[in-house]
């Protein structure tokens, strides 16, 4: 089991302690994609000081690269496969296992257009990037967001059954629990899909803050997902106030949730 968070880089090279195993960078700020080569090269030679591996990633799609097409609204296939492909040969450079595909802004669902549509759309978009990513040795995981967020694919549910739906492409789901929170989704939700979970993101409901600035109790949770057998990672995916001063106390917290929760 590998505990996480997600934050810049940079952010991690100020700390004196270090009490997580991996990092979860944002695709567009360090990957770059649309960025020349050189340009990523200097991230990812200074990134190389870490003293932990960067694993996951995530904020994969810009929303002016919409992925639904309508009568009104065209996808532009050519730069969007240059995108995810470009993606996908940088994470193979920095060793990244996981993407995160939330991209609530690009997977919007255009307002009257019809919405199974939409979401037949997007499958076929992650079916086809993860054929792609099993040459690289990367995952796309499909993220559930709350309602405010986007409006598609925001439960565990249907974006458990979209992933399920797509067979032996390699696309995996993601559970956030605060996006379950926001969204009023029982932990016991998770139960059905537990086989094609690969990624998990925590957060307090209140401020989306970190564990233990609120006293949230994620075992619930927790409990769900141990006794499916979950042993990859999770990462917090948080707002940080006052990064130095909560980001080991969050990975304590996390960790002594998970180790408590019933099995």
């Amino acid at each position: 089991m590998k505990f996480g968070i997600c934050a810049s880089f940079r952010d991690i090279l100020t700390l004196d302690h270090i009490a997580f195993d991996y990092l979860e960078e944002n695709v567009q700020r360090f990957l770059v994609p649309e960025q020349p080569a050189p340009y990523f090269e200097e991230l990812l030679a200074e990134a190389r000081a870490l003293p932990i591996p960067i694993e996951t990633a995530n904020v994969l799609i810009p929303s002016n690269l919409p992925l639904v097409a309508t009568p009104t609204q065209q996808v532009d296939t050519a730069r969007l496969e240059r995108y995810i492909k470009t993606v996908l040969q940088r994470a193979e450079q920095v060793g990244i296992r996981v993407i995160v595909f939330g991209s609530g802004g690009a997977r919007a669902c255009p307002h009257g257009y019809d919405h199974q549509d939409a979401v037949q759309q997007i499958g076929q978009h992650l079916a086809i990037w993860s054929e792609w990513a099993g040459n690289h040795g990367v995952q796309f995981v499909l993220e559930p967001l709350r309602y405010e967020e986007t409006n598609i694919l925001n439960t565990v549910a249907e974006s458990g059954a979209l992933v399920a739906s797509l067979g032996e492409s390699g696309a995996r789901l993601l559970v956030d629990t605060y996006h379950m929170a926001c969204n009023r989704e029982a932990p016991e939700t998770i139960s059905p899909y537990l086989p094609l979970i690969a990624h998990v993101h925590v957060a307090e409901q209140q401020d989306r803050a970190a564990p233990g600035q609120h006293g949230e109790d994620l075992r619930p949770y927790f409990t769900v997902l141990r006794q499916g057998g979950y042993s990859q990672r999770i990462s917090i995916e948080c707002n940080w106030h006052d990064f130095p001063a909560e980001v080991n106390q969050a990975v304590s917290v996390l960790k002594e949730q998970w180790e408590t929760a019933i099995q």
